[in-house]
């Protein structure tokens, strides 16, 4: 039975990851990508309440000129799909 719940735990790793998932925002009424257990916090330069994880932190993206929320560390790369660079958290395989 343990050998049987590994190879399924094996076959499934998106079930055990904290994936950001769409969550609702209830500030803004709006749904967005954010990672599991995120809550509101306020963000003093866009004025707006925004979904936050834990450990995440106030950061400046000097390619877009915003301050956002990323984990510590983060550095803006290149996202082709919204053809703008995001601040995104160092990788862990490195």
């Amino acid at each position: 039975m343990r050998a049987y719940l590994f190879a399924l735990f094996l076959c499934f790793p998106g079930l055990a990851a904290a994936e950001p998932r769409l969550q609702h925002n209830p500030y803004t009424w709006q749904y967005e990508y954010a990672p599991r257990g995120a809550m509101p916090r306020y963000n003093p330069y866009t004025r707006q309440r925004e979904l936050v994880g834990r450990g995440e932190v106030l950061q400046y993206n000097a390619y877009t000129k915003r301050h956002e929320y990323a984990p510590p560390g983060a550095m803006p790369r290149y996202n082709p799909y919204t053809k703008q660079r995001q601040l995104v958290g160092p990788d862990p395989l490195y």
